[in-house]
């Protein structure tokens, strides 16, 4: 593994546990509530995100699922093009690069994310 891909790697594993601290202490408690939600009644985009993403460092794989579902699954997508980056890095017959973020995928998020708001507050 190069220089580079141990730095990466090794700067993703002490963020993780930054996260996971912050969350194992309850500081997420001092995270302001959705203004938008406290305005208007309906759930913004971004609502649930935080559980979500609590949720996840806890462990609790099924909360966090249902907290924020396009969070989550955003999350997972996002760990393991991580985990194919570092991985291909060192090859030289690149693997599963079809995965590799693109601009079209950042409009299918968003698309997916709109959806999504929409059927949660209507529905």
């Amino acid at each position: 593994m190069s220089k580079k891909s141990v730095i990466i790697l090794g700067s993703e594993i002490v963020l993780v546990v930054i996260l996971y601290y912050f969350v194992k202490f309850n500081y997420v408690q001092f995270i302001p509530s959705c203004w938008i939600y406290q305005a208007t009644g309906i759930l913004c985009p971004a609502c649930g995100g935080t559980r979500c993403i609590s949720n996840l460092l806890k462990g609790n794989l099924v909360e966090s699922f249902f907290s924020h579902i396009i969070f989550f699954l955003g999350i997972i997508y996002l760990g393991m093009v991580n985990i194919l980056y570092v991985f291909n890095r060192n090859r030289k017959k690149k693997i599963a690069t079809w995965l590799y973020p693109r601009y079209w995928y950042g409009i299918i998020f968003i698309i997916l994310l709109l959806i999504y708001t929409i059927l949660r507050n209507f529905l």
